[in-house]
């Protein structure tokens, strides 16, 4: 029986791969190239983690599966909240050839905390929270990795900040380390028919330190090149330390394996922040309140006070990985909403429209679906639209240039039950070297300033190459998409393509000329039965809170 065996690279891009297999130093990865099929493959919109993931487990769009960003609004509430496995409308592509008998393995996926039943064995990924105990099904897989492996390391928790450059890059390949012998171990031991695994490596190195990469980078110059020299070649070693673990354990798949390597985005330079809600705070969208204490963090933040001073301090004084202990501490965040201006001073009985998520996503206050919403649906609701799209447009670069390159309404985009819950606006800065900053509701009193702390922002052409026996060398795949791997996948295993998924299967690299089949979509719906009671959520989201998302 065929198997399937897919790496996952958070954030490749052929940008990066492609030179340097040009320079020798990703040997396995060019085999992989030259003897299959390669291509970009799009993302989702917005190319942020929590969606792009889960339209690649799901095969289906943002509006069918429900996630659109890592955070959401909570039911009856603005107050935001982390999405986890539990927000996630679909069956994931290892739940549905587990229903088929194919026993899997899966390691390291993004948005599957909490971990739920398979046919085979998980451990979670990113959005998992920090300390968690809980990360592996079944249960007692922890114990084993640990006694076998030694020490796991479900997401590493150091970031870049000045003068940690050696230690931020030892932790990444240690974590490399670990995770690749931890799939060599449970590839070797346990009966699978598909492997899952993601090293979330390559996305966390490039974030900390394109800047070092790039010459051209505006960090590049305010650090100085005797500072960027040292960690000028950090990414292409951390590329260059996975390409060698894809080596071995390819070798050591079955000859019947058929290798896919993707990536849910891309990657390239970050020039700018964009704080959208002061934008529409400006232009009269968001009111903040007249209680007092809102005013007094609204005269602070109008003078300077805000989290992204607070924040270019830690980073200065090497104190980077202070904060996110700090953010992922219980309270965390409602410390800083404790001090600075949030969403909890909003005004919202005459708020018509606010931002969350990190690119480009405007919500319209809606009345009805939004807690306190004052905008009717229908004829109101689309002239507030029209009227930001106008004001939107009208940003722009340092230079006067457009800062918007693309703008569309929901329904231009998304389709599904949960096209209700998507942003009703979204947008891409030029070449996305803008990103909506998202650490917070008003991170900076700036509607747009140069980045710092983080150097590279997610684009939408992510990487796929497919390589096995029944891989046809195909120099060009027609636009595959992210949701086309789902499909894909379940057709390489064999197993019928349900009908409500929205991805195709990638014919074209075949080298056989099997018939696709589907299967019905009732029988494939995600079955409730097994749902979490309200007691086994609420201790969930208590650990949530770990991520400094929950108040």
């Amino acid at each position: 029986m065929s198997k399937v065996f897919v790496i996952g690279l958070d954030g490749a891009t052929f940008d990066l791969i492609h030179p340097f297999i040009q320079q020798g130093y990703l040997p396995n990865l060019q085999s992989l190239v030259s003897c299959g099929s390669s291509a970009e493959l799009s993302s989702t919109i917005p190319p942020v983690t929590a969606s792009a993931w889960t339209s690649f487990m799901t095969g289906k769009n943002p509006g069918k599966h429900g996630l659109f960003d890592f955070m959401q609004r909570r039911e009856n509430s603005y107050d935001l909240a982390p999405v986890s496995s539990f927000h996630r409308d679909g069956k994931a592509v290892w739940e549905i050839a587990g229903e088929h008998g194919k026993k899997c393995i899966v390691l390291g996926v993004p948005v599957t905390y909490p971990p739920t039943p398979l046919n085979g064995l998980m451990v979670t990924g990113m959005l998992t929270p920090r300390g968690a105990d809980d990360y592996t099904y079944p249960s007692e897989l922890k114990n084993e990795i640990a006694d076998a492996i030694g020490e796991y390391i479900v997401y590493s928790d150091e970031v870049y900040s000045k003068g940690r450059g050696e230690i931020f890059l030892n932790a990444l390949h240690y974590s490399i380390q670990q995770r690749a012998k931890t799939a060599a171990y449970l590839l070797h031991k346990y009966e699978w028919d598909l492997g899952i695994l993601v090293f979330p490596e390559t996305d966390t190195v490039c974030h900390g330190l394109w800047w070092a990469y790039d010459e051209t980078h505006h960090q590049h110059a305010q650090v100085g090149a005797h500072a960027a020299a040292p960690l000028a070649n950090g990414i292409r070693d951390i590329y260059r330390d996975i390409d060698a673990y894809i080596g071995e354990l390819v070798a050591s798949l079955p000859s019947n394996t058929t290798v896919l390597v993707m990536s849910d985005h891309g990657h390239g330079p970050l020039r700018n922040f964009l704080y959208v809600n002061n934008f529409l705070k400006q232009r009269g969208f968001l009111k903040i309140k007249n209680a007092p204490a809102s005013q007094i963090k609204n005269l602070a933040f109008n003078a300077g006070l805000t989290p992204r001073t607070a924040y270019g301090m830690l980073l200065n004084m090497g104190l980077g990985k202070l904060r996110r202990t700090m953010d992922k501490r219980r309270g965390g965040r409602g410390l800083l909403k404790r001090f600075f201006l949030s969403l909890n001073d909003v005004d919202w009985e005459n708020t018509c429209a606010y931002s969350i998520g990190y690119i480009g996503e405007v919500h319209i206050n809606v009345k009805g679906r939004e807690p306190r919403g004052i905008v009717e649906r229908g004829a109101e609701y689309e002239r507030v639209r029209d009227e930001l799209i106008r004001d939107l447009r009208e940003l722009k670069l340092p230079n006067g240039e457009p800062l918007i390159e693309q703008i569309w309404k929901k329904e231009e985009i998304y389709r599904g039950a949960h096209l209700d819950d998507a942003p009703d606006i979204l947008f891409f800065p030029k070449n996305l070297e803008t990103i909506a900053f998202g650490d917070f509701e008003f991170g900076s009193n700036k509607i747009l300033e140069p980045s710092y702390g983080v150097s590279s922002s997610h684009r939408m052409n992510g990487i796929l190459i497919a390589s096995g026996s029944t891989i046809a060398p195909v120099s060009s795949l027609q636009s595959p998409n992210l949701t086309d791997l789902a499909p894909t996948i379940l057709h390489l295993l064999n197993l019928p393509i349900p009908r409500d998924m929205d991805g195709r299967v990638l014919s074209e690299m075949f080298s056989d000329e099997r018939a696709i089949e589907y299967g019905g979509s009732a029988e494939l719906e995600r079955e409730r039965s097994e749902a979490y009671s309200e007691e086994d959520e609420a201790e969930v989201m208590e650990r949530l809170k770990d991520l400094g998302y929950i108040s």
